[in-house]
């Protein structure tokens, strides 16, 4: 047996044992707390980020966050991430860097409706940023942002605009770029022909600055599209569709993407009706060549299997988490993960993450590490006493990968 897998080992032990209860990562519990996001960074410290109700006047919503370090131990308190607390603060999404810092979005009170704002900060956690306003343009609700930081630093912000006029409603998916100081790179840019309805935007970049844009693009019959972009935003290539079947549930995409440029997509999604959806996914190379036919992650089948979430390393191999909701009142919902090798392969069977199962566990999002460990966050009703709360799960690599790795 060599050192490193020796060393594997150990870490697959401590981390097993750190994994055996979900933490609760929220330590304000009055009010609700939901839509947790996770990112991690390149030495495996990690961020959650999440919305906190308030019921004071002219308070409604605020963006939390709390870190952890590479052990799973939580580093200082949870702390309020937007700078303006007036009004409603949701939605929010996190990208680290492989040094440490993070950026936070979220979408907020605007000059019109909804605006998309953009907060960053240092490896400590200190803000180095103020409230940055990331939509040029005001009309209409700027909704469900996401983000990405490449090796460069360059920050990609992607979200949904909406708008409504006499003649249009119209949903666009808008891309703006931001150097690591916070400084905006040029105009919007529409990743999408305006003739089309998309929505729920995601959004991956490689070590070199590229990225690609996955979003819904509501035609009537339904399909997940992806574009991939240059470093300067400058597209490579046209739309192209991820899904082959038709979708008739509304579904919010997910890409991960490694420093290669190997990446892959999940959404949720069945042919006849929403109460049957699985968990899709489909690998691509750099080139957004695939790499085979979409598949299904799930392998239990009853009931609704939805809101996936996909996350990928350096050596390909990816986690997809999702909720299955049972649609049966008297039981829980719960939060699975399934672990995928480099060739796309099934590393074993799909598993259940939360230890706590009563009511509904909910929104999950995922974070990997090199080793292949992840960090896995969702919404948790009751568990912390009070409403929802953010809970959270460190699972180690898979033993199985360290053993194939041992010559």
């Amino acid at each position: 047996m060599n050192q490193s897998f020796r060393t594997g080992l150990v870490l697959v032990a401590v981390l097993a044992s750190l994994a055996a209860a979900d933490l609760q990562v929220n330590v304000r519990t009055s009010g609700s707390q939901g839509n947790p996001a996770v990112a991690a960074d390149g030495a495996g410290n990690s961020v959650i980020v999440w919305g906190s109700y308030y019921s004071t006047a002219g308070r409604s919503n605020d963006i939390l966050a709390r870190r952890l370090d590479p052990n799973g131990a939580f580093v200082g308190d949870e702390f309020v991430v937007n700078a303006k607390s007036e009004g409603n603060q949701t939605e929010p999404a996190v990208a680290s860097s492989r040094r440490g810092g993070f950026a936070v979005v979220w979408q907020g009170p605007g000059l019109d409706q909804e605006d998309i704002f953009l907060r960053l900060f240092d490896p400590n956690g200190v803000a180095t940023t103020d409230d940055l306003l990331v939509n040029l343009n005001a009309p209409g609700r700027q909704l469900y942002p996401n983000i990405a930081i490449s090796d460069a630093g360059t920050i990609i912000v992607v979200w949904e605009s909406r708008v409504t006029t006499v003649d249009v409603d119209r949903s666009y998916v808008c891309v703006q770029l931001f150097d690591p100081n916070g400084s905006g790179r040029g105009g919007e840019i529409l990743a999408d022909d305006p003739l089309y309805d998309c929505r729920y935007p995601d959004v991956a970049a490689d070590g070199s600055g590229n990225f690609v844009v996955t979003w819904l693009r509501e035609t009537g019959t339904d399909r997940i599209v992806a574009r991939r972009f240059d470093p300067n935003g400058v597209p490579a290539g046209d739309p192209f569709e991820v899904s082959t079947a038709r979708i008739t549930s509304i579904t919010r995409p997910s890409i991960a993407m490694n420093s290669l440029g190997y990446f892959a997509v999940a959404w949720d999604g069945d042919p006849n009706r929403a109460g049957d959806d699985d968990i899709h996914a489909r690998r691509y190379d750099p080139n957004a060549t695939p790499q085979g036919e979409p598949f299904v992650v799930n392998t239990l089948c009853a009931g609704a299997q939805q809101w996936p979430q996909v996350a990928m390393n350096d050596a390909n191999e990816f986690v997809i988490v999702w909720e299955h909701n049972t649609a049966d009142p008297n039981l829980a919902t719960e939060i699975f993960a399934r672990r995928f090798d480099p060739n796309g392969r099934p590393a074993g069977d799909q598993f259940q993450l939360n230890t706590y199962t009563q009511d509904k566990q909910r929104y999950p999002d995922v974070a990997t590490g090199a080793d292949g460990s992840f960090v896995a966050a969702w919404e948790s009703n009751g568990q912390d006493g009070s409403g929802n709360g953010i809970f959270a799960q460190i699972q180690p690599p898979d033993p199985n990968a360290l053993a194939e790795d041992d010559p």
